[in-house]
């Protein structure tokens, strides 16, 4: 009779415990005084190169948002596209376009390169095993599918959502939340969009 007890006790804790994570969850508001350093650059320009690696992720390997799993064929279904994205759109990941001529040469050699030799070795096009000059890292960082995330739009760019609109610790595991909890932080955002 106690242990029937007991496991009421404990079933009734845990409900309990399950609520109280619930409740515990909240939207932190903060504004970021962030200043961007950018060097001179012309202005953006869709190259044939970067058009063809973008085509081929997108439209080829249809691959979809890094977030939210719609790809270019699930675009027009609502029960996929949870977030009413309208595009497909590829984010320069590691090195930022209009970062590229800010690159020294020496330290993407010592720093990144090793990195990019030990993930894709023996790469064909790229050829990580042989330092890279300016303008081949001028090439990588535009149009090379290892500098390049596909994303949609609104993982992209929408406010309270996009890479570029929030901080990366808060955007980098949005792919990775439970289904109530981003049920949840959906709804919060369409709050403050109508409000």
């Amino acid at each position: 009779m106690v242990k029937k007890e007991a496991q009421g006790s404990i079933a009734r804790l845990s409900d309990q415990l399950a609520t109280y994570k619930q409740v515990q969850q909240h939207v932190q508001h903060h504004v970021i005084d962030e200043l961007q350093f950018y060097p001179e650059h012309d202005r953006r320009v869709e190259t044939p190169a970067y058009k063809k690696a973008h085509d081929h992720m997108v439209h080829v390997l249809k691959l979809p948002c890094l977030v939210c799993g719609v790809s270019v064929d699930t675009l027009k279904d609502p029960a996929i596209n949870k977030y009413g994205a309208r595009q497909l759109e590829t984010h320069h990941h590691v090195i930022e376009w209009a970062l590229a001529e800010a690159i020294d040469v020496d330290k993407f050699n010592q720093r990144l390169l090793p990195h990019l030799a030990h993930r894709h070795p023996k790469d064909p096009v790229w050829a990580y095993e042989t330092l890279f000059d300016k303008q081949k890292i001028l090439d990588w960082v535009d149009h090379s599918e290892h500098n390049l995330w596909v994303l949609c739009d609104v993982h992209h760019r929408a406010k309270y959502a996009g890479i570029h609109e929030i901080t990366y610790p808060t955007w980098a595991p949005m792919d990775l939340f439970r289904p109530d909890f981003e049920a949840w932080a959906n709804s919060e955002i369409q709050k403050l969009k109508t409000s």
